[in-house]
């Protein structure tokens, strides 16, 4: 939380040819995952292609926001939907990695590179 009790994490939701990016900067807390949880679910019931989470700029990710990107990693494989995460800070790539949600997702360092994978496996139709 912010000094004025608002969340300490902002997302923000755009669509790209290949997917649907959301976006989080900020601390990815007990107090802001249900706000990271509740723009992907929407981002998702709007059925896109792909989803892309983006967690570059994410200073900080605690155990509540590692278990958003696990439900996403559920619902996305039910849903039989690419899932690509982004991240190249320390803290969050160390988070991901140590509870082995590296190995659940595809994990890019950039946008623009989880979009080229996603490009990738249209083409190659897997």
């Amino acid at each position: 939380m912010t000094d004025d009790g608002t969340p300490a994490l902002t997302v923000r939701v755009r669509t790209v040819p290949e997917a649907v990016v959301v976006a989080a900067a900020g601390d990815l807390d007990l107090a802001t995952a249900p706000v990271l949880r509740t723009r992907a679910r929407a981002a998702l019931a709007g059925r896109p292609g792909a989803l892309i989470v983006d967690l570059g700029a994410v200073t900080y990710c605690g155990s509540a926001g590692l278990q958003v990107i696990a439900e996403l990693v559920a619902s996305s494989s039910a849903a039989g939907l690419p899932l690509a995460v982004v991240a190249d800070r320390r803290p969050v790539l160390r988070s991901l990695q140590v509870t082995r949600l590296d190995a659940a997702v595809a994990l890019h360092p950039t946008v623009a590179r989880a979009r080229a994978w996603l490009r990738r496996r249209r083409t190659s139709g897997g």
